[in-house]
C-alpha cells in the first residue's frame, strides 16, 4: 500500500491555500496567512498517490524539528483529505482515507521521535492512527477526545425578531434573559481594528485574574490579529455597556466554511453586566450579514468557558488531540 503513496514538502503559498479551501478538514488555522502570521514553526506536506494530490498534512514541530507538538494559536491541524476522486462512491471514499491517514501516520512516526496532532471535528474515522502498530509492543497513537461548539448563525441576517433566530430558542434560559437585557440597556458593540488595545484589554483581563502571559506571546497574539484584520479574515467586537465603557471584546477569525471564535477578554469588574452576551450575540448579526452560516466556538473543555458557550444554543462536537510518544518504530 504505501508504495502508491509519498510524502512531499509543501509551501504555504496559493497551491496550499487551494487545497485547504477545497478539503472538508481544512480551516483557518491551516491558512498561508494564519500559519505566517502565528510564527509558529510549521512543516506543510502534500500526501500524493503516485501522481495525484490526495490530502495534505498541517504540523507544527517543536525547536529542534524532532517532534510534533500542539500550538496554543493553531486549534486544528494534521490531516486535510482532498476532494473525493471522480467517481468514487461513498465506501471507496471511506476506503481512500482509511489508506491515506495509515500511510501518514506511520510515515510521521518514522520521520519524528513524537507526534501530536489537533485534528478538524470532520475526521471522525481514525482507525487509521489508531491501529499502526497494533498487537505490538512498538508506541501508538493515543487519542484525547475534545469537544467543541457550533452555532448555526445563518437565520440571523434576516430576523426581524429574537424569536426568529433558531439559537435564541435553543439557547438557556438565563442566556436568553442576558440577550434582552443588553437590548433594553442600549449595549452596543462595534467592530474596531486597534490589535494593540484588543492585547492590553487582554492583557489586563489576565492581571486581574492573576494570570501570567508570556510577552512573546501577546506580541505574536497582536501581529497574527492585525495581519488578519488587514487581510480581511478577522474583526474585533467590543461591547459597551450603558455607561458606555467596554465590559468585554471577541476576536473572531473566518475561512470559505465558518468562523472561529479565537480570543476573547472580559473586565472582571463588570462580570455582572452583560457584555460577554452581548459582545458573541452581535457578532453573530454582524457575521451573518456576511454570508457566514456557522461560528465555531472553538472548545468547551473548561467547566466555566464550556457552560457559558454552550448556553448559547449551539451543538457539541467531538475532535481528537492525538499522540504518539516514543520512536513508533522502535529504533
Amino acid at each position: 500500500m504505501s508504495s502508491d503513496y509519498r510524502l512531499v514538502q509543501a509551501n504555504a503559498d496559493e497551491k496550499w491555500d487551494k487545497l485547504t479551501e477545497d478539503s472538508l478538514n481544512g480551516t483557518l488555522f491551516s491558512n498561508s496567512t494564519y500559519l505566517k502570521s502565528s510564527k509558529a514553526n510549521y512543516k506543510l506536506y502534500y500526501c500524493y498517490k503516485k501522481e495525484e494530490l490526495r490530502a495534505a498534512v498541517s504540523l507544527i514541530e517543536n525547536n529542534t524539528s524532532q517532534s510534533v507538538t500542539l500550538n496554543d494559536f493553531i486549534i486544528y491541524n494534521g490531516i486535510m483529505y482532498n476532494k473525493p476522486t471522480s467517481g468514487q462512491n461513498h465506501a471507496q471514499q471511506f476506503s481512500e482515507q482509511y489508506k491515506i491517514q495509515k500511510f501518514i501516520s506511520i510515515e510521521l512516526a518514522n520521520m519524528y521521535d513524537n507526534v501530536e496532532m489537533s485534528l478538524h471535528p470532520s475526521i471522525i474515522d481514525i482507525r487509521g492512527m489508531l491501529w499502526v502498530n497494533y498487537g505490538t509492543e512498538l508506541s501508538k497513537y493515543n487519542p484525547n477526545i475534545r469537544y467543541t461548539s457550533y452555532v448555526n448563525i445563518s437565520d440571523f441576517k434576516a430576523s426581524i425578531k429574537l424569536e426568529d433566530i433558531s439559537i435564541y430558542n435553543k439557547a438557556s434560559t438565563s442566556r436568553r434573559q442576558q440577550i434582552r437585557y443588553a437590548i433594553k440597556k442600549r449595549y452596543k458593540t462595534k467592530v474596531i481594528s486597534d490589535s494593540g488595545f484588543f492585547v492590553e484589554f487582554y492583557k489586563k483581563t489576565m492581571d486581574r485574574q492573576k494570570l501570567e502571559i508570556e510577552e512573546d506571546k501577546l506580541k505574536i497574539m497582536e501581529q497574527l490579529i492585525s495581519t488578519l484584520i488587514e487581510n480581511n479574515m478577522a474583526k474585533i467586537y467590543a461591547s459597551y455597556d450603558e455607561l458606555n465603557e467596554i465590559g468585554s471584546m471577541a476576536f473572531f477569525g473566518w475561512d470559505n466554511k465558518r468562523a472561529y471564535y479565537i480570543f476573547g477578554a472580559n473586565d472582571p469588574a463588570k462580570r455582572d453586566g452583560h457584555s460577554g452576551t452581548n459582545v458573541l450575540w452581535e457578532a453573530f448579526h454582524d457575521l451573518s450579514k456576511m454570508g457566514i452560516n456557522e461560528v465555531d466556538l472553538e472548545g468547551v473543555n473548561s467547566p466555566y468557558r464550556g457552560w457559558f458557550k454552550l448556553s448559547f444554543g449551539g451543538d457539541i462536537l467531538p475532535y481528537y488531540e492525538v499522540t504518539l510518544k516514543g520512536l513508533a518504530n522502535g529504533k
